[in-house]
């Protein structure tokens, strides 16, 4: 009675005592967040990556496990980054001081249509449903350390009421939230894809307030209704609708890197699952009060049912990574075994440029990254890299400073032209060995075969210049137009 009075102890505490022998515990692993390449600088030279995984069942609950030690879960945990396979260098199991020492940043929007006011079997209606379960996920609220706002939304100043959100720091703030919150009204609509899209910027600005970084508080998005996205005349014109709308709402959510919830409560024959699929990270489904509480008990669990772990890129700088797509799957073994595997996250770079660092590295894992080889590894290669660079770059000059001017300029690397007679017995430039040249006109030349000398020049003989060449010009240059100058 002790031991089973002792179990049941530990688990209220949110430990777990690990499968039994024999038992077959179904788990994987989640991504909780997007990839992020953050900056170990300068303990590694390398861009590194920082994942962070909840591990869940098979409906996605969190799920509790024994993992383990922290001294082994490095090691007993496997990336595969595209073709390539290895440990990261550094693994955490954030405890629930760390947690709390964190806190938790949420924006909670709750649909108030006309529908909300529908009554459960159980009796209340759907809209006393889900300010019974609001204050049911306010209790594990602490104050100075988690921040929460509660906004209701419908089809009417949709984006000015949310984005007049304002985050409750304290228990009682956050219950009086509630307890203000619209009662719905029975020509409410549900602008469902606009309440999303506004609340991403809202909460992603507060989260940038805190000064991000993997010690900044974690941001949760929380969209509860009970229908689908309904907009008509009369409502807030510019709401998003349609495909149209749905398409970019879901991609901003994939892109935004924020863990969003969608809860649909009610009649699930009334609720656009698949649209709320794509409109949040990880969504549930609930028909009653009770479902409701768990559900918002479970979004507050899986901050702490959570892995962190840093890898070095297997490229050797950011540059390297400029138009990558990069392919991440993630192992971890337990003690009992068995292995708990993700789904394939992708970690895209942007079209131009190379990416950016998303934040910086802690303390402990500055730590672990010194242990890291230099780039490209390490021995006499890591070594002889600047040399070889510094070479290449000595070879690169000498041929821009000697050859290319040489091929630019070749008549000022050429000599003078030759100087000697035209006539005569000489051979004229150019001309093949031994080519006799022609008679030289009256007056010029010397004499010829025989020792006969050419006739005098008469008065009426024609004078011929030929230019000097200009040997300052280049070929490149336009050449004078002789029909200009005549």
């Amino acid at each position: 009675m002790a031991r089973r009075n002792l179990a049941f102890a530990l688990c209220l505490g949110g430990l777990s005592l690990g499968p039994l022998a024999g038992q077959e515990v179904r788990g994987r692993l989640e991504f909780a967040d997007e990839i992020r390449m953050v900056s170990c600088d300068p303990a590694a030279g390398v861009p590194c990556f920082r994942i962070k995984l909840n591990i869940v069942d098979g409906q996605g609950k969190p799920l509790g496990l024994q993992l383990p030690a922290p001294d082994k879960l490095a090691a007993s945990m496997t990336v595969k980054a595209g073709e390539q396979e290895f440990s990261p260098f550094y693994a955490t199991i954030p405890s629930d001081a760390t947690v709390a020492m964190r806190g938790r940043v949420a924006l909670i929007l709750i649909d108030i249509s006309g529908s909300m006011n529908r009554v459960l079997a159980s009796g209340p209606t759907r809209f006393d449903a889900a300010k019974n379960a609001l204050e049911h996920y306010l209790s594990g609220f602490q104050d100075g350390l988690d921040e929460v706002a509660i906004v209701a939304f419908e089809s009417h100043g949709v984006v000015a009421g949310i984005k007049a959100a304002k985050f409750a720091a304290t228990k009682d703030e956050a219950l009086q939230q509630v307890s203000n919150l619209p009662a719905p009204k029975p020509k409410n609509n549900t602008g469902l894809y606009s309440a999303v899209d506004m609340g991403l910027d809202v909460l992603k600005q507060k989260l940038d307030s805190t000064g991000g970084g993997a010690g900044a508080p974690e941001g949760l998005l929380v969209v509860m209704t009970d229908g689908a996205n309904e907009v008509f005349k009369g409502d807030d014109p510019g709401l998003l609708a349609g495909d149209e709308g749905l398409n970019i709402v879901a991609n901003r959510v994939t892109g935004s890197g924020i863990n969003v919830v969608g809860v649909g409560f009610g009649d699930v024959s009334q609720i656009d699952e698949k649209a709320l699929s794509r409109l949040s990270t990880k969504y549930y489904m609930a028909s009653d009060l009770e479902g409701l509480k768990k559900i918002f008990t479970m979004t507050r669990t899986v901050l702490r049912n959570r892995v962190q772990a840093t890898f070095a890129s297997p490229w050797a700088d950011r540059a390297s990574l400029a138009g990558r797509s990069m392919h991440v799957i993630v192992k971890l073994k337990l003690p009992t075994g068995e292995t708990l595997t993700s789904a394939e996250k992708i970690w895209e770079t942007p079209q131009v440029g190379v990416p950016l660092m998303e934040g910086k590295c802690e303390a402990p894992e500055l730590l672990a990254a010194i242990h890291l080889p230099p780039p490209g590894g390490g021995g006499w290669m890591a070594l002889l890299r600047p040399v070889l660079v510094f070479a290449g770059l000595g070879v690169l000059l000498l041929i821009m400073w000697f050859w290319v001017p040489w091929l630019v300029w070749p008549e000022r690397y050429m000599g003078a032209a030759p100087s000697s007679a035209r006539w005569a017995e000489q051979a004229q430039p150019g001309a093949g060995a031994g080519k006799p040249a022609g008679p030289a006109p009256a007056g010029f030349g010397g004499a010829g075969p025989g020792g006969v000398r050419p006739p005098a020049r008469a008065p009426m003989d024609k004078t011929v210049l030929y230019p000097r060449p200009d040997m300052t010009r280049t070929r490149l240059e336009a050449r004078p137009d002789k029909d200009a100058k005549s």
